[in-house]
């Protein structure tokens, strides 16, 4: 008889789940404001929407390395985690590093100096345009959603995180 680590219960995957919920509340409020206000056009609706889709892929970060160290006991080598993850078109990426990626664009993306070169390749890598100049509707975070689901289906992103920490149990270090 295979008994199962009492850790590898996903006890996270819950708060996660409401988190995300509450942010798409929130998106759909904003929504709401198009059919209310003249002057509310689409480029102000992307302008409030980015910084609610920051923080669920800043969300989603944190559920990823709590599940690291969930499994490990440690955050070492956690980048090598992140590549377990289901590679994404040619991009010799995986989703797992797009969301850390896009995470860490959110957390610094006043400051495009302090990225850390990993997340710089990542996101060079996705075709990803991360300068300041830049449009509001090619923002990564929009066009990361649009990677896992053209309508921006949160649960798609939900479900990856989910399918990626049940692969951690497989890696035996």
């Amino acid at each position: 008889m295979t008994s199962i680590h009492w850790r590898r219960c996903d006890y996270r995957i819950e708060s996660l789940k409401i988190t995300v919920l509450g942010l798409e509340e929130s998106v759909q409020q904003l929504r709401k404001k198009l059919d209310k206000s003249e002057w509310y056009d689409g480029f102000w609706l992307l302008e409030e929407l980015e910084p609610i889709y920051g923080l669920m892929f800043i969300a989603l970060q944190n559920y990823i390395n709590s599940s690291i160290y969930d499994r490990f006991e440690s955050l070492d080598k956690q980048y090598l985690k992140y590549r377990i993850g289901n590679q994404i078109k040619e991009t010799g990426r995986t989703d797992i590093e797009l969301i850390i990626s896009i995470a860490n664009y959110y957390k610094h993306r006043d400051y495009p100096g302090d990225f850390k070169k990993e997340t710089l390749k990542i996101l060079v890598d996705f075709n990803l345009q991360f300068d300041k100049e830049g449009d509001i509707k090619d923002s990564p975070i929009f066009k990361a959603l649009e990677m896992f689901s053209e309508n921006w289906d949160t649960n798609l992103l939900i479900k990856a995180v989910e399918v990626w920490r049940e692969k951690l149990w497989t890696i035996i270090e």
